[in-house]
C-alpha cells in the first residue's frame, strides 16, 4: 500500500487533478521564464519589440541578477563553460526545475505522494553529478594534454616564432579541450585583454595548479626577459613527474575507493531486494511515520559515511 497525498478537494473537483493542473501550469510557467532568458533584443529591434517580448526580456534580466546576488551563478556560469555547454545558469536552472516539475506531476499522478518528492528531488541531484562529472572529466583530460601542450609551445617559440603565433599553433594542433581553452585566450588577446590575465582565467576555470606555473612564468618572462623556452620544457617535465606520482598514488588507493562505492551502494540494494522478493516487510518504512523518520536518518548517514570514505580515499599534493 503506498501513501496517499491528502489534498483538499477544491469546488468538487478531484483533488489530484486540481493540484495536478496547478503542477502542470507552474511548468509552464517555469518553460515560459526559460525561453525569456535566452531572448537577447539588441539595440535596433529593442525600439520596435512588442511589449510581451520587453516583458520576456525583463524576466531574463531579473532571474539573472537574483542569481548573480547569490552568488551561485558564477559557479555554475564556470563549470558550464568548461563542459562547452552554451546556455546561461539561467537557462540551466530554469531546465532543471521544469524537469522537477514534471517528474513530481508524473510522479504524483502514477505512484501517489512518496514518488512526487522523488520526483522533484531526482532532476537537481542528476543535473549536479552530470555537471560535476563532466567537469571533472574535462578538467583531468587537460591536466594529461598540458605537457604535450607546454612541449609544443616551447617548440614553437625555438622555431623563432613569437609567443601570440606559437600559442596560435598551440590553439590549432592541441585537442580538446586545451584547444578551446587556448582559442579563447587568443580571442580575448585580440580584443585587447593581456596573455597573462587570460590564461590566469583559464588556470582559474580548469582548476589547474600546475597551469598556474606556467602564467607565473610568462608573466616573469614578460616582466624581465629570459629564455621562456627553456622554463616551459622543466615546467612540462615538472608537471610530467607530478602526474606519474597522482598514477601511483591513483592506483595504489583504487582499492579504497572501490569500497567506498561498494559500501555506499549496499544499503539502496538491499531495499531494492527487499521491495521486489518482500514488499510487506519493507513496506513498514513507507507506509508509517516512524518508517518515515528512520528513512530520513538513514539516508543522513549514508551520505556521511560516503563523503568519509570519499575524503579517506582522495589525496591532494
Amino acid at each position: 500500500m503506498i501513501l496517499s497525498l491528502a489534498l483538499p478537494t477544491i469546488g468538487g473537483i478531484d483533488p489530484y487533478l486540481f493540484w495536478g493542473g496547478l503542477l502542470v501550469l507552474a511548468g509552464a510557467g517555469a518553460a515560459f521564464a526559460i525561453e525569456s532568458a535566452t531572448r537577447e533584443i539588441d539595440a535596433e529591434a529593442a525600439a520596435d519589440a512588442s511589449l510581451l517580448e520587453k516583458f520576456r526580456s525583463g524576466v531574463g534580466d531579473a532571474a539573472d541578477r537574483r542569481l548573480e546576488r547569490s552568488g551561485l551563478a558564477e559557479a555554475v556560469r564556470t563549470k558550464l563553460e568548461v563542459v562547452g555547454a552554451k546556455m546561461r545558469p539561467v537557462e540551466f536552472f530554469g531546465i532543471v526545475a521544469l524537469a522537477s516539475v514534471l517528474f513530481g506531476v508524473l510522479g504524483l499522478f502514477f505512484a501517489g505522494s512518496t514518488a512526487l518528492i522523488a520526483g522533484i528531488l531526482l532532476p537537481p541531484v542528476l543535473a549536479i553529478i552530470v555537471l560535476n562529472r563532466k567537469v571533472k572529466q574535462q578538467r583531468k583530460a587537460f591536466s594529461d594534454q598540458l605537457p604535450e601542450m607546454l612541449q609544443l609551445l616551447g617548440g614553437s617559440l625555438r622555431a623563432g616564432m613569437s609567443f601570440t603565433q606559437a600559442m596560435s599553433a598551440v590553439g590549432h594542433e592541441s585537442p580538446p579541450p586545451a584547444k578551446e581553452e587556448i582559442r579563447k585566450v587568443l580571442t580575448e588577446n585580440r580584443l585587447g585583454r593581456s596573455f597573462v590575465e587570460s590564461m590566469r582565467d583559464v588556470a582559474h576555470r580548469m582548476d589547474s595548479q600546475d597551469f598556474e606555473w606556467v602564467v607565473s612564468a610568462v608573466e616573469v618572462h614578460e616582466d624581465v626577459g629570459g629564455n621562456l623556452a627553456d622554463v616551459l620544457d622543466r615546467v612540462a617535465q615538472t608537471i610530467r613527474a607530478r602526474n606519474r606520482v597522482r598514477g601511483q598514488v591513483r592506483a595504489l588507493s583504487a582499492e579504497g575507493r572501490m569500497s567506498g562505492h561498494v559500501m555506499t551502494a549496499l544499503p539502496p540494494g538491499v531495499v531494492l531486494i527487499m521491495w521486489v522478493s518482500n514488499r510487506p516487510y519493507i513496506e513498514e518504512l513507507t507506509t508509517t511515520s516512524l518508517g518515515h523518520k528512520l528513512i530520513g536518518v538513514a539516508l543522513l548517514l549514508l551520505a556521511m559515511g560516503s563523503l568519509w570514505l570519499r575524503k579517506m580515499a582522495a589525496f591532494k599534493f
